[in-house]
């Protein structure tokens, strides 16, 4: 990926608490992951590469499909992040190696049997040319793996005005820097204009109204994404009332007793 393909702009940051909801994140979705991973045909002995490992959530999934015949690398722009995914990996005795590079600047795309990603190109402004560099940097045969969400499939099947509230917050951001809310859907189209035929996959986790990590999840997300909320003027922090958005959200979800549906999770995959 060179350089005029664009720079990701990751707006969630890299404090040390958004290193802390990447972790939460993992347990979120790891089920989704693990099966996109294995329908994408992740495997034993493979070589994996993992872009925008964040703390490692992908990798070590990987990592487990892949065995003690395998291994995988992780890339991620962010020193915390790579300190804590390594951290992570040793705590469980997984063959898992971690490199601070951006995507750009990495230079050994020609070693791996696949690479992953997951919510990458929702971070890029030309996603298509993301695609395309990556692919051209690897080996005839190799899996390309892109996860990503589609944030607008959020519903609830009884009134849940909070919830509603913030991801249509967090889809006005995302629209209003220039980037999809909804890049699952996107998938698609993203590799098909980047020369590839891709298979895709989704699914999508439905909670309750006894679900706190959903609702932890959510306003962990939205605290992460506090600064830009209020930088493009679409919510202030006296708006949002973070401290207290979790035990709202619950409180909501108590009174009206929905199902609660999570932004569809979107898996596209395609051999180079």
């Amino acid at each position: 990926m060179a350089e005029e393909q664009g720079k990701a702009d990751y707006v969630l940051g890299h404090s040390e608490r958004e290193l802390k909801r990447l972790e939460a994140q993992a347990g979120f979705y790891a089920e989704a992951t693990r099966d996109g991973l294995i329908k994408a045909g992740i495997g034993s002995g493979m070589k994996v590469l993992d872009l925008g490992c964040g703390v490692g959530d992908v990798s070590l999934i990987a990592a487990d499909l892949v065995g003690t015949t395998g291994s995988v690398t992780g890339i991620d722009i962010s020193p915390g992040a790579i300190a804590l995914s390594t951290a992570r990996a040793a705590q469980r005795d997984i063959r898992a190696e971690f490199v601070v590079s951006p995507i750009d600047a990495f230079d050994r795309f020609g070693e791996y049997d696949a690479v992953v990603g997951r919510f990458i190109l929702v971070h890029f402004p030309d996603p298509v040319a993301v695609v395309r560099g990556i692919a051209s940097k690897l080996k005839n045969g190799v899996p390309l793996v892109s996860m990503e969400m589609d944030m607008s499939t959020g519903a609830a099947s009884a009134p849940f005005p909070l919830y509603d509230q913030h991801l249509g917050n967090i889809r006005r951001m995302y629209g209003t820097m220039g980037f999809s809310p909804d890049m699952g859907v996107k998938l698609h189209a993203t590799f098909r204009a980047a020369g590839l035929t891709p298979t895709l996959t989704a699914f999508t986790r439905v909670g309750h109204k006894d679900e706190a990590a959903g609702f932890d999840f959510l306003t962990e997300s939205v605290r992460s994404l506090m600064p830009v909320l209020e930088k493009t003027g679409i919510a202030t922090p006296a708006d949002i009332d973070i401290d207290t958005l979790s035990a709202r959200l619950a409180a909501e979800a108590q009174a009206s007793d929905p199902a609660i549906f999570y932004p569809r999770f979107v898996v596209a995959w395609a051999h180079v």
